[in-house]
Order: C-alpha cells, then structure tokens, then sequence
C-alpha cells in the first residue's frame, strides 16, 4: 500500500466520515436574529401602508391615524382635539411665538445659555 490509498487523519484533517459535506454548513440554523426592540416595531408598524375609505391611493398607518384624529376633531370630538393639540405642540408646529417677538427672543436668547454662550441681557448690549 501507497500512501496515497490511505487518507491520513489527525491535527487539522479530521476522518473522512465525521467532516461536512459538500454545500453543508457546520451550523444550519445560524447565529439567531436580535430581538427587535419596541422603536423598531413600532416604526415598521406606522409606516406600513394601507388603503382608506376605499381609495385606490395608499397611505403610512401614521398619515391615516392623523387624518381620522383631524376628522373626530372637527367633528366636536374633544379627546382627539386635545390630543392633535399635544401631537402639534410636541412637534414644534404651533405659532404662538409669530405674534409675540419678546418670547421668540428670550427663547433663543436661553438656548444660547444652555449651550454655554455668556449671553448680555441688556437692550444694547454685546
């Protein structure tokens, strides 16, 4: 006998019988998938897009929900009036500072501080 008949076994060349197939993996399965976490799910969930009142147009679950709050809340309805009330002023949309310059001024004037700036409160100052 040659060597060549018989196969050589031991450190990094395992018996023929006990090493993966061709086109196997070692791990089918795989490494298992992170859990999502609820921003991920909720994010998914609101952008998906549906069909409204029969319309041939599709819309996010999130566009839809702010039209019927919109709706119940022309409607009299006084839960969705205060909650688009909350939903406007929590994304910065409401113009109560267009009629009032000395409020717009003051908040700017406290970001600066919050941001460390030595900010002069005097008329003229610099």
């Amino acid at each position: 006998m040659t060597d060549h008949d018989t196969p050589k076994t031991g450190y990094m060349n395992p018996p023929e019988h006990t090493r993966f197939k061709k086109g196997k993996s070692g791990n089918p399965q795989g490494r298992p998938r992170k859990p999502k976490d609820i921003n991920t799910v909720l994010h998914q969930v609101l952008n998906r897009k549906v069909r409204v009142n029969n319309i041939e147009q599709k819309m996010p679950i999130r566009d839809a929900l702010i039209w019927t709050l919109r709706g119940l809340a022309l409607q009299g309805d006084k839960q969705a009036l205060t909650l688009q009330r909350r939903i406007i002023e929590q994304a910065g949309l409401t113009q109560t500072d267009v009629a009032n310059p000395e409020a717009k001024k003051e908040r700017i004037l406290k970001a600066f501080e919050n941001m460390g700036v030595k900010v002069d409160r005097s008329e003229g100052g610099k």
